[in-house]
């Protein structure tokens, strides 16, 4: 009698014990009285979470005041570093390695802040219990915001709301800049490249100069030749990088003997030619009749598939080109940062920092942060509310008008039958925040599918994987920048960095949920084993007898940092999908200006967007680990002898009503377990028994017994 079945003994002989109690023999004298315990429990936390947050803002702020004594700045902005493209790549990488892991930090001593500022107190619990309703223990609850203290509502919603620009800013503090040429472009004959020289040659004053230095180069075989099919990927993107002006060199014409230069394209990247109301492509001269309305890009797929009749768009007879020689240039690569943005993610360091001290410091609420807290409130100050249901769980109370307050014998809830059930880890957490953590997720999965979608079918050349992988993780290529002007998209600063930056809050949304989820299974796991083995109780505060106290709230460190480290390589490959690119460019190997688009006028140089296909591949690969995960985590079962309570107050108070609550001070200190407690009397099928906590020893619940108020 009053024994687990056989079947069910075995797994919860298996289960992992996440949180291990203490031993039995431990002494439960009550510890010697302490100071205020400011580091001890959940205030060492917050603590602890501010330094981390004050490390942050230390190391952001030395690094803007030696950038500033060390680099200087123009138009908001200084360099790091000059130099090499592929050194660039590699700093900007590892930068943001480091942005992310520093936000990642902040975001998580957030979340941490924020579930202990919705932790309720007794006094808020007792508040709606009466009222017939209940709050959460144990989780990071929106739920209880309107129910608890206003002051810790409020500190809740600016620790929240100020990850918000944190998240849409601090990636684009430090980004890579890259050239972007001018060049013109010759479609000539063979007898133009054995001239010697071309006085007799119809060459129009304006780009007479390059004319005449690309005609010296050939001479010398200093240009790169190239097919028809190289020279058109390598021309058909709206930004040139590493290459400038180059020769078209016709098929031989037996009729035509003399130096000729068939028609002449000069790509400005300043002055973009607008027609109707729409932007030609930049390339436009690659194909034979491109329009405002019937664009390049759309044709490329033909041009390239029949290169070796290759028909530019032109003005003096029917040209077919025969290969290309093409002007090399160095690269001018930047790594740079904004001060406009640095100041921003400071000015939030910094409020994050003192909202976090204010919490350690100055809150005199002694909230109930843990379950273990929650019973140990119950045991020390019976709560008659939910006298007379021991079996209770969240399936009674949650979604459901179930009058369970306790109004005398007479009008009680009548006794419960117990049936042996081992529910999944997945019951535990509310179907919200399922459908919100999975929605969210699938959202970032199907935008990251269309925008990768949309930017391989955006690239021009070669796209099979190994192609797509040589273009690196967040490296800048012209084969992958944004041209806004030819989209109407963002063209200033702030607009840009919006666009490259939107994903990161809604990343910090789905870890919210995420670790609310595990926070929501694990914390039962805890209760369960209330039923399970014999322990003290984890507390969040200062500790006594076989109590337990820890910083971690309800999720082990053995999940919260992989969560939190998963967290972070998601934002950081994000960070390397989308990103800010500073374009300069030049023109005949001059840089033509230094001041950013800000308005409307269009300047030299200009703010766009880059994208990474593999990038945007691993975020995909992350996020569906991250559901399987979940899921895999979620499908899981609980051992049974103990109601589900899902962080529900009243399930947990019901479960709390000892026999002498005169001795539940000090049961609460003593190594405790849940079960049925006994009387003087065997449980039988047709008699009414109780479940509780206690000291001595306790059995299973047995299979259709009733139980209910006080033997």
């Amino acid at each position: 009698m009053g024994q687990i079945n056989p079947k069910y003994a075995l797994a919860a002989s298996r289960e992992v014990d996440l949180y291990p109690y203490s031993d039995p023999s431990i002494s439960t004298k009550p510890a010697a009285k302490r100071s205020r315990g400011y580091f001890v429990g959940w205030r060492f936390g917050v603590f602890s979470g501010s330094l981390s947050v004050f490390v942050v803002l230390v190391l952001n702020l030395s690094f803007t005041l030696w950038t500033i004594s060390h680099r200087g700045f123009a138009d908001q902005r200084g360099t790091l570093h000059e130099g090499d493209c592929n050194r660039i790549r590699k700093l900007n990488t590892a930068a943001h390695l480091i942005i992310n892991l520093f936000s990642t930090i902040i975001l998580a001593s957030s979340n941490y802040c924020m579930q202990c500022l919705s932790a309720p107190t007794r006094a808020e619990i007792d508040k709606e219990h009466a009222r017939g309703t209940w709050l959460d223990v144990g989780i990071s609850s929106v739920r209880n915001l309107r129910r608890i203290s206003r002051k810790r509502a409020w500190l809740w919603f600016f620790l929240g709301v100020s990850s918000l620009p944190l998240h849409l800013f601090y990636n684009s503090v430090i980004f890579a800049s890259t050239s972007t040429n001018n060049y013109v472009a010759l479609s000539v004959n063979h007898a133009f490249l054995e001239a010697t020289s071309l006085d007799n040659v119809n060459v129009p004053s304006a780009v007479w100069d390059v004319a005449v230095d690309l005609h010296n180069a050939a001479l010398s075989r200093s240009l790169e030749r190239l097919n028809n099919s190289a020279c058109i990927q390598a021309y058909a993107n709206d930004y040139i990088s590493g290459r400038s002006n180059l020769l078209l060199v016709a098929a031989d014409d037996n009729s035509i003997n003399v130096p000729t230069v068939f028609f002449i394209e000069s790509v400005n990247n300043v002055k973009i030619t607008r027609s109707g109301g729409c932007v030609k492509d930049m390339y436009a001269w690659i194909c034979p009749n491109p329009s405002c309305w019937d664009s390049c890009h759309s044709h490329l797929s033909e041009v390239l598939n029949d290169a070796s009749h290759w028909k530019p768009q032109h003005g003096n007879g029917d040209v077919e080109i025969d290969y290309c020689l093409s002007q090399q240039t160095p690269e001018h690569c930047k790594l740079q940062f904004s001060l406009q943005i640095v100041i921003v993610v400071i000015a939030i360091n910094f409020l994050k920092m003192i909202l976090m001290l204010y919490m350690a410091f100055g809150l005199n609420d002694t909230p109930l942060m843990t379950v273990g807290d929650a019973v140990a409130s119950f045991l020390n100050e019976e709560d008659t509310t939910t006298k007379g249901c021991c079996l209770i769980s969240k399936f009674d109370v949650k979604g459901k008008k179930l009058q369970w307050q306790y109004q005398g014998e007479s009008n009680s809830l009548p006794a419960k039958a117990w049936t042996q059930s081992r529910i999944p880890w997945a019951r535990a957490v509310s179907r919200t925040r399922w459908w919100a953590c999975g929605l969210m997720i699938l959202l970032a999965i199907t935008v990251c599918a269309v925008f990768l979608a949309w930017g391989i079918a955006a690239i021009v050349g070669p796209k099979d994987i190994g192609s797509l992988w040589n273009l690196g993780l967040g490296a800048i290529s012209v084969r992958t920048l944004i041209n806004w002007e030819s989209s109407g998209g963002p063209s200033t600063l702030v607009s840009n960095v919006l666009v490259a930056n939107i994903a990161q809050p809604i990343l910090s949304f789905i870890y919210f949920i995420y670790n609310g989820i595990f926070t929501c299974m694990l914390a039962e796991r805890e209760w369960n084993q209330f039923a399970q083995k014999r322990g003290g109780l984890r507390i969040s505060g200062v500790s006594s007898g076989s109590q337990r106290s820890r910083y971690f709230l309800q999720l082990p460190y053995r999940f919260a940092i992989p969560i939190m480290v998963l967290s972070g390589v998601l934002h950081w490959l994000v960070s390397q999908s989308i990103f800010l690119v500073a374009l300069e460019t030049y023109d005949q190997g001059q840089r033509l200006g230094y001041t950013y688009q800000y308005s409307d006028a269009v300047s030299p140089d200009r703010l766009t967007c880059g994208f990474s296909p593999i990038a945007i591949m691993f975020v995909i690969i992350v996020a569906v680990v991250m559901i399987a995960f979940g899921v895999g985590m979620g499908m899981k079962r609980y051992c049974p002898g103990i109601p589900v309570a899902g962080s529900c107050s009243v399930v947990i108070s019901a479960a709390c009503h000892v026999e002498d609550f005169a001795s539940g001070s000090e049961l609460a200190l003593k190594p405790i377990k849940w079960g049925v407690t006994r009387s003087g009397e065997e449980v039988s099928a047709d008699e009414i028994g109780h479940c509780a906590f206690s000291a001595d020893t306790v059995t299973f619940p047995e299979e259709l017994c009733l139980y209910a108020g006080r033997s």
